[in-house]
């Protein structure tokens, strides 16, 4: 027969658990938004790297790829804009000019800025783990053992 009796249990380290998970709050997005920000640089540095250059001065195509931050962990690589309306037809190739008779190969998946983003997109998730890891490690945690 089992008796009622009180059963104290003490756990050491609770405060010390909640002040490391309210470091890792913040310290999280600090290293997320520094890997998405790198990473977005890389693409817009490989894609203007790609890009012909153009025939007068300061008439660069890549002098309009650019990285636009957003609200959140997130970025945006932008090419053209108003100064360059025809960055898309370096970009995708198509028809332009009088009754379209300019021509440039169609490519759908872009000559310069999805190739780009190909060769970072691999790197990134392993980036991010390592980047979660140090996050982990400046909030107090080892996240190794």
């Amino acid at each position: 027969m089992v008796r009622d009796r009180d059963i104290d249990v003490e756990v050491d380290g609770i405060p010390h658990v909640l002040a490391c998970l309210a470091a890792l709050d913040h310290t999280v997005d600090d290293r997320a938004d520094e890997v998405i920000k790198d990473s977005a640089e890389t693409v817009a540095s490989r894609t203007r790297a790609l890009m012909p250059v153009g025939p007068v001065p300061h008439g660069h195509a890549r002098s309009s790829v650019e990285v636009v931050r957003t609200e959140g962990l997130a970025a945006t690589v932008s090419e053209g804009s108003a100064r360059f309306p025809y960055v898309g037809w370096l970009e995708f190739g198509g028809h332009v000019g009088r009754r379209h008779a300019v021509a440039r190969q169609w490519i759908p998946r872009g000559r310069y800025l999805f190739p780009s983003l190909s060769t970072v997109r691999p790197g990134l998730t392993p980036q991010m783990h390592e980047a979660m890891r140090r996050a982990a490690r400046e909030a107090g945690w080892d996240p190794d053992g």
